[in-house]
């Protein structure tokens, strides 16, 4: 997309930069670049956050944590909900973030963006061909959000919040570890404790060794604040770097500098939670039904007694009961509910006093006044709840079920990661300094045990390291399987890395969700003042209605004005006052025409106001009365609604900052324990060494002492003692030298080795000369059954029908190598141009288009596919096999290279692969030098028939079991004993893309093609082929070459979670859907699958 330009050149420049950084894919340093962008404001704001928010979107993609996921969406909602120009990109992140935590409450939002997106498409209408693309995305998103909606009303949703069991990662032991342990274990106490101690001017040479003036500076920044500060511990906010000492500084820096919290123009309106006296009265109360006649009775006649009742927590004893098992249990679900309202910090006073302002009504039958119950002090306690009869009850606990204690905005999980983040910087090993801070001091314990406790408060004590240790005792060797640990230690972030960048993307996104929730608040309380300036319009309409009735007492009724007649000239007065522009006459002409129409809720709607009242101005008075005490009670309970609802928002808005306060924590001790294991094990590996080679030194000596005081008879006698010393004295030293000068030896001499049929590496030399042999012995085959004339007879059909084949399989590859996510990423971010005389031209205008998506248009791509076609002719010829035309490529992709870097072709498709070997008689060990190749060739009947024999066993298990067949000789001509052996196969890196060719026999029928293919496997493990790599080193199959039964080629090619087949000159994409589909689509159609391309797993993410 094109880049803005923002009109300040240094937030210009600080822009730039951070694009490059997300282009780079870069996406921390690009946030960090946007937090010094934070004070630009305008249509340059506008600009800053679509980027940030289609970082985190980007971000959201990547991860394959869901809770982080869903931290990051929350950030990208934030940032495109601020401007009508990003309400695209805000119903679309709301609509994505909905679908990924079944959340009603962002499915309402995005259907909200998405009908404010319509409006606005509707007015500025400027590309029609975009204004329609945009419209449908828009009507896709309320039409799937508003029906997700509807079905949340029927169906309850059950959310899974299991967390995964706990397993048990621990791995054993190293070897060498092993063998230090029994080094350790005979070291002195004093040794031990020596290196406990950690000399800080060894520790900075040795970081400067491995980081430069980086490290160094990075940790004299941390020696200085340890000194300074007395502490490891500090709380540092990501966007403007400052730092605190306590949790409590940082929550207020965040409130005041950074926009945490809602804090509104007025806060006259703002909701208030009931106080503990009044939570405390509703928890402990015995909620008993009273007898509500027999009270009345009491309070009418007997109304001094009455105001003499005792109450103990706002509950009197003295009040007649009733045995109504009906009221009772109506009462017990009242106070659970309210208890929980408390509970979950949303029960306001408006809850209390709608409640309570109903049982007044209640009294009010039995003209029993408000200041009568206020004498009785029963306003004072929920116990008057428990005077009501059933159909108040009820009445009151169907409003109260209205009101929602949880809202699924995703912060629980925003909050559980940001748990593991912070869990994740937590220390429990102390680590102090000598009083001239010149040495750190490890925590003695490490000398005994594990330390099961964290260090939360990281306070530095100075000690004198010999007192300090003087009475700590060594008992085992858990300290060494603490120097080899790093499972707790962060693997993105590392010394010397800038602390500012520790967890800066989801700090950031927690922000934003901070953020977001202060615009929610904002929206909530706006829409409150808007329902009370309604209801101060329908009180207004009221009392006028009051006043007629007391003109009335002194007029006949023929004279009497009607409510409706009063109230349209009231309106008429506010047109003639100020042409209904004031936003109180627009609300009363609002409310009127409610009340006219007997609307059951607030329209707000003040278009044709004035029209639709005078159609209505002939109304009776009863029914517009009736209308305003109706519109009164909705807008009341309305208006309790978003109070709690505030505070539910509200809620999540201190837990989302608590877990950003949290998130701010930063400890040095985790930042520098890295470098400090590495340089303390160093240490003890080094004195291990050198007590070894004083041992063997020791050996030599005693043993030349015992030769030099032997008496030998004969010379004979002396050379067989010599012989005997040679072999018996061969110490670790004797042996390296002997090693290295074999080695040398091998160098210079190919070794000979015997490749099964089965199996063999798809080289760019070998694999060419190879496959030419086959086509050879193919057209040799091809003779004899045919004849010689054959193709003499008919040489231009024969010619055509060549260019068709050898097209259909150059169209094929290149449809199977654009697939290659890693290919066009790569292409995209190093274009260079080819270099005329060595490559073709069309080859670089192909993938030139491929890159700009020009592709994708189906003329131009034919086009270019001739012009690809001719311009290969001329330099390479026409093959028939698909694996050689993709070599042919790739061979032509060398060219693409610059004198900074390798070629394409190196970086994505080049396997650097060692052959090692020992042999089995004459224990030679030649050392082979490196190959290259582009993959692996396998046989398909070969895969078939052991998948057929051990039945369930993985692909990379059954190519394993293949190349275990692969032999190299032990070659006489360096003095070997010509013995076969097996060969064990080495790569130094793992390339993002992975090549497996299959050989077929050509004539396999349904079942066997079925077989093979139902053999492979969608994700392959290639660690299982080449040693020296980590378990788990996956690849994803992302496209394929096969041959039909007519020998026309396919491409099947996995796009937006499916399979589908591609087809030379076929327009329309076949969809086939997953992997079993495809099993069943080539085994029905006879497709023999050739080339299998693989990229690295976490390259599709």
């Amino acid at each position: 997309m094109e880049r803005p330009t923002l009109e300040d050149a240094n937030s210009e420049n600080l822009f730039k930069r951070a694009y490059d950084s997300y282009f780079a894919k870069d996406y921390i340093k690009a946030l960090e670049i946007i937090e010094d962008l934070r004070f630009v404001q305008g249509n340059d704001r506008v600009c800053v956050n679509a980027l940030q928010g289609q970082i985190f979107k980007e971000l959201a993609k990547k991860t394959e944590n869901t809770d982080v996921k869903v931290a990051y969406l929350l950030g990208s909602v934030q940032c495109v909900s601020i401007a009508p120009a990003l309400s695209s990109m805000a119903a679309i992140s709301l609509f994505t973030l909905a679908q990924q935590i079944q959340s009603v409450v962002y499915y309402k939002k995005s259907v909200r963006k998405a009908k404010e997106t319509l409006y606005h498409l509707s007015v500025n209408v400027q590309d029609p061909e975009f204004t329609k693309k945009e419209q449908k995305a828009m009507v896709s998103v309320i039409k799937i959000a508003e029906s997700r909606i509807a079905e949340s009303k029927t169906r309850l949703v059950v959310k899974n919040c299991e967390q995964k069991e706990d397993v048990d990662t621990r791995k054993s032991e190293p070897d060498f570890i092993k063998g230090l342990m029994l080094y350790w274990a005979g070291l002195n106490v004093e040794i031990k404790r020596n290196f406990m101690k950690v000399s800080t001017a060894e520790l900075t040479s040795y970081v400067e060794g491995l980081y430069g003036s980086e490290g160094r500076d990075a940790l004299e920044q941390v020696l200085t604040f340890a000194r300074e500060e007395g502490k490891w511990r500090f709380w540092m906010c990501r966007s403007c770097s400052n730092k605190f000492t306590s949790a409590e500084e940082c929550k207020n820096h965040l409130d005041q500098e950074h926009c945490a919290k809602f804090i509104p123009n007025e806060t006259k309106h703002m909701p208030q939670r009931i106080s503990k006296v009044w939570s405390r009265k509703i928890s402990i109360g015995g909620w008993e039904p009273v007898d509500a006649a027999a009270a009345i009775e009491l309070i009418k006649n007997r109304l001094e007694d009455v105001k003499e009742f005792a109450y103990e927590n706002g509950w009197s004893k003295d009040w007649p009961l009733a045995a109504d098992e009906k009221r009772s249990k109506l009462l017990k679900e009242i106070q659970l509910l309210l208890v929980l309202f408390w509970d979950c910090k949303i029960f306001t006073c408006s809850i209390r006093d709608w409640v309570m302002g109903l049982t007044v009504k209640h009294f009010e039958k039995f003209e029993v006044s408000k200041h009568t119950l206020t004498d009785c002090h029963l306003v004072e306690t929920p116990q008057i709840i428990c005077f009501c009869e059933c159909d108040e009850l009820n009445q009151i606990l169907e409003f109260l079920k209205k009101i929602k204690c949880e809202r699924d905005d995703g912060t629980d999980l925003v909050c559980r990661v940001v748990e593991s983040f912070y869990c994740a910087t937590q220390v429990k090993e102390k680590l102090d300094f000598d009083p001239q801070f010149s040495v750190l001091l490890l925590d003695k314990r490490l000398l005994q045990c594990k330390i099961s406790r964290f260090d939360d408060e990281g306070t530095i004590s100075v000690f004198d390291p010999n007192v300090h240790y003087a009475n700590a005792h060594a008992q085992g060797g858990y300290i060494l399987s603490w120097l080899v640990d790093n499972s707790s230690e962060d693997k993105i972030f590392r010394f010397p890395t800038p602390i500012r960048m520790h967890n800066l993307d989801i700090w950031v996104a927690v922000l934003k969700a901070v953020w977001l929730t202060c615009m929610t608040l904002a929206t909530k309380y706006a829409k409150k003042w808007k329902l009370l300036d309604y209801d101060a319009a329908l009180t207004a309409a009221k009392n006028l209605c009051i006043c007629e009735d007391v003109k009335r007492r002194n007029l006949q009724k023929d004279q009497w004005t009607s409510y409706a007649s009063l109230l349209c000239d009231t309106c008429e007065e506010h047109l003639r006052r100020d042409a209904g522009k004031s936003l109180n006459a627009k609300l009363f002409l609002c409310v009127v025409q409610d009340v006219f129409k007997g609307a059951s809720f607030p329209t707000f709607n003040f278009l044709n106001c004035i029209n639709v009242i005078r159609e209505h101005k002939d109304l009776s008075d009863d029914i517009v009365i009736k209308s305003i005490d109706l519109l009164k009670l909705v807008v009341t309970k309305k208006v309790v609604l978003i109070d709690s609802r505030f505070l539910l928002v509200e809620r999540s808005r201190i837990n989302l900052l608590n877990s950003l306060t949290r998130l701010s924590v930063f400890d040095y001790r985790s930042y520098i324990l890295r470098p400090m294991k590495e340089l303390i094990l160093d240490g003890i590996v080094y004195m291990e060494n050198k007590a070894k080679l004083a041992v063997v030194e020791a050996d030599l000596i005693s043993e030349e002492k015992q030769e030099e005081g032997m008496t030998l008879p004969s010379k004979k006698k002396k050379n067989k003692n010599n012989k005997k010393n040679s072999t018996s004295m061969s110490s670790h030293l004797d042996k390296t030298v002997q090693h290295e000068h074999s080695a040398n030896l091998e160098l210079d001499s190919t070794s000979p080795s015997l490749k099964p049929v089965e199996e063999d590496t798809l080289t760019s030399e070998s694999g060419l000369l190879e496959m030419k042999s086959n086509i050879n012995n193919q057209e040799e085959t091809t003779k004899a059954l045919h004849g010689e004339d054959s193709l003499s007879k008919h040489p231009v059909s024969a010619h055509e029908e060549a260019t068709t084949r050898y097209n259909s399989i150059l169209d094929m590859v290149l449809k199977a190598l654009c697939n290659l996510k890693v290919l066009k990423e790569d292409l995209v971010h190093n274009r260079q141009p080819f270099s005329d005389n060595q490559v073709p031209c069309v080859l670089r205008d192909f993938f030139s288009a491929f890159v700009s998506e020009q592709i994708e248009d189906e003329g131009f791509y034919s086009n270019l596919l001739s012009g690809l076609l001719a311009s290969l002719e001329e330099v390479h010829s026409m093959s028939n096999d698909a694996a050689e035309v993709v070599i042919a490529i790739l061979e032509f992709w060398q060219c693409w290279k610059s004198p900074q870097r390798e070629s394409l072709v190196t970086r994505l498709f080049t396997l650097e692969e060692y052959e090692r070997m020992k042999c089995s008689k004459c224990r030679k060990m030649p050392n082979y030098p490196e190959q290259r190749s582009y993959g692996v060739v396998i046989a398909a009947d070969s895969i078939r028939d052991l998948k057929c024999a051990f039945g369930n066993i993985k692909f990379g298990d059954i190519i394993k079991v293949i190349r275990m067949e692969d032999k190299m000789l032990c070659d006489i001509k360096t003095r070997g004993c010509g013995k076969a052996n097996f060969v064990r196969h080495t790569i130094s890196s793992c390339p993002p893309i992975f090549t497996i060719v299959l050989k077929w026999e050509k004539n396999e029928t349904e079942k066997e093609i079925s077989g093979t293919l139902k053999a492979m496997d969608w994700e392959i493990d290639i660690s299982k082929l080449y040693e020296g790599l980590e378990p788990n080193t996956n690849y994803r199959l992302v496209s394929m070459i096969g041959c039909g039964e007519e020998g026309e080629y396919i491409c099947m090619a996995y796009k937006k979670n499916r399979w589908i087949s591609l087809r030379h000159e076929a327009l329309i994409e076949e969809v086939v859907g997953i992997w079993k589909s495809v099993v069943r689509f080539c085994g029905e159609r006879r497709v023999r699958p050739e080339i299998l391309f693989y990229e690295a797993a976490g390259l599709d993410q």
